[in-house]
């Protein structure tokens, strides 16, 4: 721990001195040099970052282009304490961590500790939620846990997607991508005005890439990508103070499965590949990985005077077909299925008051339905028997939250939320010969009271200061990766405390924003699942944990032309409360997915050309090493790394169109984003990162 803290004085120490962060705001050589005020929701009301009293990262206006913000997986790239890859497995599953908290089973019995919401709608599965970012106008992250207005599977905290409404300026635009590995990208927006109320927005996009994996069994490319996706949005007033937004999106991937790679350990405790690269593998079936997702919302607002009140109706559906090789051999021995059909809905109602005064305030009700079927098969060795297996959870929770200023330097805010959650759980366990083997049939419910305690001073019009105590739960579930009847139990609810101290400036006449916070976060209940040594997946409520560390961002407009982005996050994470039968497994074992330090470093230079800029934009982050799994494998661990990406892009000022180079991963840094490593089986396979990429981008709007 001291280490981490001597690097922690250190980077806050650079950090403030170059001035940096994930806010982002345009410059350019006629702008003044200053950073723009940038406005989020975090809270349910509009307020502006600085004066919101909760560690955030956001991402908004040319930032998402400049950063190459393509994908959610992207935000890494902006935001301290946060792991963001793609499942193992799939291409379409995102393994989000904030802090050491987060959940890396995709299963629909698992649920994410992380909470991820498109426009307010709540993303439910993991599968599906590695989103691409297009038409939206920002990204709020926010760490720690949401408790109280994000209630439930926000225990690590939450990331909040917010698209672009329509506002009845016409346009039309298109811009395209190519690059190597086949990269052939395409996104076309359109917006207009329909008679004098109705404004309309629509946006496509496609995403192709090559495989970055030589299947060298099947003489095929793998790994590759294959997504299209679309948005269709309406947006009306009527009367005098309502306003209602109707959200339709719709997404086709046909990607292969990401298949692992075979490694082994050398003498010196190294990593090498088993067929001579990283992006080599073997495998004795052409797997499946299908998704097709579908989404409609309503969203309404209506103005009451002393009061508003929103209201947030959403269907959401997936439907994803899934079939892969685990052992990176052209044997069999550990494949698995399952076909996953899942659809949610549910209702949130928003009311916030509007009155001047000392006191302000919001509440709600949330309801939300679930239901998951899937068939699921584990083939080792030898074809397996299936598991049928559905699942229906049912939600509910009011809260309520109020700020009270007790003078212009002082704010009281408490919050209190109260969540209920019923599951229903049901297996049915078929032999490979199709007889019956076993039925398994779980229902059980969970209840908890959240809230949260902060207290926020303005030290100046510029410094603010707060601290905090908030709670948060993850539901409870049941192991429905099981195949034993044994092996399918129920666990109970995660639970967390979190205290954070922080501080968020604005110096250096707006030059300079720096933010900075400690946090410690009291864990208990962690689920835990585990493959044994014989491939069988177990999950119990193992252990709880003290992890604490800090947390630093910053944004220095240095001059007209250069802007200077960076963070820093440490963790230092402590297993505890294990019982005494597990005492020797956990005592003084690192934690998984708890990097030490990360950090990440961007700038952006605009140098006028004639009547056009020229803007270069660069990216660093690094992570120390971390664990994949809680046996703590040196084999599937993520080893330290440092990725860099660049964009170069020539922008006319007065014309309708752009072209950009860029690159990713230029230094074709290799490192594992998980693995599986079951000695009994002979399975030991990392995911590796995608190497280098590089290509070229074309904008134009056509109106």
């Amino acid at each position: 721990m001291r280490d981490v803290l001597y690097r922690s004085v250190l980077a806050v120490a650079i950090v403030a001195a170059i001035g940096s962060g994930n806010a982002y705001a345009q410059s350019s050589s006629k702008d003044a040099v200053q950073l723009d005020q940038v406005s989020v929701t975090a809270q349910r009301r509009e307020a502006q970052m600085q004066k919101t009293p909760l560690s955030m990262s956001v991402i908004t206006g040319p930032a998402l282009d400049r950063m190459q913000i393509k994908r959610v997986d992207d935000i890494k790239f902006t935001t301290p304490n946060i792991i963001i890859e793609q499942n193992t497995g799939t291409s379409s599953g995102a393994k989000i961590i904030m802090r050491g908290v987060g959940a890396d089973e995709s299963m629909f019995t698992n649920d994410p500790a992380v909470a991820l919401y498109i426009d307010d709608v709540y993303i439910a599965r993991q599968n599906g939620a590695m989103l691409d970012l297009y038409d939206v106008d920002r990204i709020e992250v926010l760490r720690g846990p949401q408790g109280t207005l994000y209630g439930r599977n926000a225990t690590g905290g939450a990331i909040r997607y917010i698209s672009k409404k329509p506002t009845g300026e016409d346009k039309l635009s298109f811009d395209g991508s190519v690059g190597n590995l086949g990269r052939f990208d395409g996104r076309a927006m359109f917006a207009t005005r329909i008679g004098e109320t109705l404004d309309v927005s629509a946006a496509v996009l496609s995403r192709n890439r090559d495989g970055i994996m030589r299947d060298i069994a099947q003489n095929r490319w793998v790994n590759d990508q294959d997504v299209l996706a679309g948005r269709l949005a309406f947006a009306s007033t009527w009367g005098e103070a309502s306003y209602a937004t109707l959200s339709i999106d719709r997404l086709r991937e046909r990607s292969t499965p990401a298949w692992g790679t075979p490694v082994m350990l050398d003498a010196n405790d190294h990593v090498i590949p088993k067929l001579g690269s990283f992006y080599k593998t073997r495998s004795d079936t052409l797997g499946i990985n299908d998704l097709d997702q579908f989404g409609v919302a309503l969203t309404s607002e209506t103005d009451f005077g002393t009061f508003s009140w929103r209201s947030i109706l959403h269907y959401r559906t997936l439907d994803h077909h899934f079939y892969m090789d685990v052992d990176g051999t052209d044997q069999m021995r550990y494949h698995l299925e399952q076909d996953q059909k899942q659809n949610q809905r549910g209702y949130e109602a928003q009311f916030t008051s509007q009155l001047e005064g000392p006191f302000s305030w919001v509440a709600g009700v949330f309801t939300f339905w679930e239901h998951n079927d899937q068939p699921t098969r584990n083939d080792i060795f030898t074809r397996g028997g299936t598991n049928y297996i559905q699942q229906d959870t049912t939600a509910y929770a009011v809260y309520a939250q109020g700020d009270y200023k007790f003078n212009d330097k002082l704010t009281l805010t408490l919050g209190g939320r109260y969540s209920y959650e019923n599951k229903d759980f049901s297996l049915r366990a078929v032999r490979a010969n199709g007889d019956p083997n076993f039925t398994k049939n779980l229902e059980k419910s969970w209840n908890r009271p959240d809230w949260k305690a902060l207290l926020s001073y303005n030290f100046s019009d510029n410094v603010m200061g707060y601290a905090s105590v908030t709670t948060g739960f993850k539901s409870g579930g049941f192991n429905g990766r099981g195949t034993t009847f044994a092996t399918i139990t129920p666990v109970d609810a995660e639970t967390l405390r979190a205290y954070e101290v922080g501080v968020k400036s604005t110096l250096w006449d707006n030059r300079l924003r720096l933010n900075a916070d400690y946090y410690r976060l009291d864990y208990d209940g962690i689920q835990l699942t585990a493959v044994n040594q014989d491939g069988v997946f177990v999950m119990t409520n193992a252990t709880g944990a003290l992890i604490q560390g800090f947390e630093v961002d910053a944004q220095a407009q240095l001059t007209d032309k250069l802007r200077v982005d960076a963070s820093i996050g440490t963790i230092d994470g402590e297993y505890k409360n294990y019982s005494a039968v597990n005492a020797a497994y956990f005592n003084g074992r690192s934690m998984k997915s708890s990097p030490d330090m990360q950090w990440t470093l961007a700038g952006t230079y605009v140098q006028p050309v004639g009547n056009a800029d020229l803007v270069f934009s660069a990216q660093a982050r690094h992570t120390d090493e971390y664990y994949q799994n809680q046996d703590t494998s040196r084999l599937i661990m993520t080893r330290a790394n440092t990725e860099y990406n660049a964009r170069i892009s020539y922008e006319p000022r007065e014309a309708n169109w752009s072209v950009a180079l860029w690159g990713k991963n230029l230094s074709d840094e290799i490192s594992s984003t998980g693995g599986f490593d079951i000695a009994n089986l002979g399975v030991g396979v990392i995911y590796p990162n995608v190497p280098r990429t590089y290509g070229a981008e074309f904008k134009y709007r056509f109106w």
